[in-house]
């Protein structure tokens, strides 16, 4: 592990979290698409064994309203002559439900997806919107704080670290609690509140700790 220390301050634009709004929104959507589509599926495929069991509830029913006589059995097996036949016409009017169900689900989906959408990005705009602001992180060999303006800093030790990952702009730091909630610190590459060089450098300091932090992960 290193031993550079340093400290960097940066800030958290609307630009910032209006970026990640739009792609915690597209996941979001894309997510419920899939839950929508994987509900509509079983809905159809229930259609044919709900059909079947009807026959079966009403043999279940007669057998014990009125017993199991001889009149019953004749009456079962009947039924279940007819059943055959009864059951070929039924076949394309099971197909025709399930198409009708399809596109019952398709426009309810599409229907739906602007009320959502506007609901789940006024969520995550609200839910954002309380990262914006400036920021202070100091690093050691220990660990490193990061301290929003006005708010108590964090504390994560080297040792804690479980993800680390790097865009072009951030390089995002997480602990096991963090990261088990899809929560990261995500911090800028580059800021306009210290001297470029001076940024860059002590980002080359705080890279070095969380590559090594995640090498022993």
């Amino acid at each position: 592990m290193s031993d550079a220390c340093g400290e960097l301050r940066y800030t958290i634009t609307a630009a910032h979290t209006r970026r990640w709004v739009d792609e915690a929104l597209e996941r979001e959507m894309r997510r419920d698409d899939a839950l929508a589509e994987r509900l509509g599926a079983m809905q159809q495929r229930a259609v044919l064994p709900m059909l079947m069991l009807l026959p079966a509830c009403g043999a279940g029913w007669l057998l014990i309203h009125r017993g199991a006589t001889p009149e019953t059995w004749m009456t079962l097996a009947l039924a279940a002559l007819l059943l055959v036949p009864a059951w070929r016409v039924a076949r394309p009017f099971t197909a025709r439900l399930r198409r009708t169900m399809a596109q019952q689900q398709t426009d309810s989906t599409a229907g739906g997806r602007p009320v959502r959408r506007a609901l789940a990005e006024l969520t995550l705009t609200t839910r954002f919107k309380r990262l914006q602001g400036d920021y202070r992180v100091h690093f050691d060999a220990q660990g490193m704080q990061v301290a929003q303006a006005g708010q108590r800093p964090a504390l994560l030790r080297w040792s804690d670290v479980v993800h680390v990952r790097e865009t072009e702009a951030f390089l995002v730091v997480a602990c096991t609690s963090l990261h088990r909630r899809g929560q990261a610190y995500w911090i800028p590459k580059h800021s306009a509140a210290m001297d470029p060089e001076v940024y860059r450098e002590g980002m080359q300091g705080l890279l070095g700790h969380c590559r090594a932090a995640a090498a022993m992960v």
